[in-house]
C-alpha cells in the first residue's frame, strides 16, 4: 500500500522563543508516524502584529512559549501539606485540595520572590508568578499517581513556581487570556532541555548554558526526597567576552572579529596567528572554568551555547568532560524523526534546545487536571502593579 504522506493528518505547534524584548519563532508539524518538519520562521515575532487570520489559526494550533534563563526562573520546592483534623476520616476532594495547593502557592511565592528577581536582576514588584505545577504526590508517605479520593492525614508533593518578568508578563497576557489559545503553555528554556536530557540519560545532568549577556547560567537536574529538582547557578561570564578580546586586541569590528573566531576554531589560520589568539583568549577560559570549579562541577556537562567554544577548553581541573547536546540520541529514543533537515536552520547540537520545549509539552498533555486547576486559581500573582 502506498503512503500519501501529505494526507495524513498533522498537529501543529507554535514554538515561540524569548529573548527579553525580541523573540522568534518557528511552526512545527508533527503526523501520525512522528515526522517533525519546521513549516514556517519568524526571525521576529510580535502579539501586536499578528493578523486576524493568524489569530484564527490558533484555535487549531498548541502554543509554546519558551523563555531564556535570564528572563524566567523555575523553582522546586517540596511541600508538606497537612489536612484539618476533622477531615481526615473523609477522601480528599478536588476542591479541599485545590484549595490546599493554591494556599501554598501563594504562600511559597512570597518566599521565593526575591531570590528570583535577584536572578533575574529586576525589582521584586516586577517578579510575576506566571505559571506552577505540581507532581510526585506522596500520601501519608506512600507514593499515588493522583491523591484524590484517599484518605489522608499528609500530603506530600513537589510544587515548581515559574516566575517572570513584568515586561514579558506583559507581551504575552494576551496568550494566556484570549479565548482562541485552549492549548497554551509556558516554560523555561534550560527546565526544558534538562528535561529532554532525562529521558534517556541518568541523573544528575549537568547544562551549562552560555550566552552573550552579562551572565550565564549552570544547571543540575538531580533526584530529590520528592521527585526531582533542579539546582540554578548565575555566572557572571559571557561568551561576547572572547569576540570583544579579538575586537580590542586587532582594532576590528564585531563583524570581522567574529569572521576570525570562527577562522580560529577551524583552524583556518596561520599557525603563529592562531596561537596568537589562542593566548589571547585563555584568561577568559580560565576564568569560566574557575566559575564551575567553585560550584564543585563533576562528571558530563552539556553545553548550550550562543557561540563555539575554542576545543582548548579543558575540565579536566574539576573532573568534567563537556558534551554537545545529543539531538539523534533524543530523537531516535522517543522515535520522532526530523524532515527536510535543511529547513531548520540550525546545527545538529542546536535543533535539541529549540525541540525540547515541544517534547516538554508533548510529554506533559498527561498532565493531571489538578494543575489545570491551579493555573485557573493563580490569578498570575504579583502581575498587578
Amino acid at each position: 500500500m502506498i503512503k500519501l504522506n501529505f494526507w495524513q493528518k498533522k498537529e501543529k505547534f507554535l514554538i515561540l522563543e524569548v529573548f527579553g524584548e525580541k523573540s522568534s519563532g518557528f511552526l512545527l508539524s508533527l503526523d501520525e508516524e512522528k515526522n517533525l518538519k519546521i513549516e514556517k520562521h519568524w526571525l521576529e515575532f510580535s502579539w501586536k502584529n499578528l493578523s486576524r487570520r493568524f489569530l484564527r489559526h490558533l484555535e487549531k494550533w498548541k502554543v509554546v512559549v519558551s523563555a531564556d534563563p535570564n528572563f524566567a526562573s523555575t523553582v522546586s520546592v517540596p511541600i508538606k501539606l497537612e489536612r484539618e483534623a476533622g477531615m481526615t476520616r473523609s477522601p480528599l476532594s478536588s476542591i479541599e485540595l485545590e484549595n490546599l495547593l493554591a494556599q501554598m502557592s501563594a504562600k511559597l511565592f512570597t518566599q521565593v520572590r526575591g531570590e528570583a528577581s535577584q536572578e533575574l536582576g529586576i525589582d521584586e514588584l516586577d517578579t510575576i508568578l506566571i505559571d506552577n505545577r505540581v507532581s510526585n504526590f506522596k500520601i501519608d508517605g506512600h507514593h499515588v499517581l493522583n491523591p484524590l479520593d484517599f484518605k489522608a492525614k499528609r500530603l506530600e508533593a513537589l510544587l515548581e513556581l515559574t516566575l517572570t518578568t513584568r515586561s514579558i508578563f506583559e507581551d504575552w497576557k494576551n496568550f494566556f487570556n484570549i479565548g482562541q489559545v485552549k492549548n497554551f503553555f509556558f516554560t523555561e528554556s534550560a527546565r526544558s532541555e534538562l528535561l529532554a536530557l532525562k529521558r534517556f540519560k541518568s541523573l544528575p545532568v549537568n547544562l551549562l548554558v552560555l550566552n552573550s549577556g552579562e551572565f550565564s547560567h549552570f544547571f543540575t537536574l538531580e533526584k530529590a526526597a520528592v521527585g526531582e529538582v533542579i539546582h540554578r547557578h548565575r555566572i557572571k561570564w559571557s561568551t561576547s567576552r572572547l569576540l570583544e578580546i579579538i575586537e580590542k586586541n586587532f582594532g576590528v569590528s564585531r563583524k570581522v572579529s567574529s569572521n576570525l573566531y570562527n577562522l580560529f576554531l577551524e583552524k583556518g589560520l596561520s599557525p603563529r596567528l592562531e596561537r596568537h589568539i589562542g593566548v589571547l583568549l585563555k584568561p577568559a577560559l580560565d576564568q569560566l572554568v574557575k566559575n564551575l570549579e567553585h560550584l564543585k562541577v563533576k562528571g558530563h556537562i552539556y553545553i548550550d551555547s550562543s557561540l563555539n567554544l575554542p576545543s582548548s577548553l579543558s575540565l579536566r581541573k574539576i573532573k568534567a568532560v563537556t558534551k554537545k547536546l545529543p539531538t539523534d540520541e533524543l530523537t531516535e529514543h522517543l522515535g520522532f524523526k526530523i524532515e527536510g533537515e535543511a529547513n531548520w536552520t540550525w546545527t545538529k547540537d542546536q535543533i535539541f534546545k529549540h525541540l525540547a520545549p515541544f517534547i516538554e509539552f508533548y510529554y506533559n498533555n498527561e498532565d493531571l487536571s489538578i494543575n489545570h486547576w491551579l493555573r485557573r486559581r493563580l490569578h498570575w500573582l504579583g502581575s498587578s502593579k
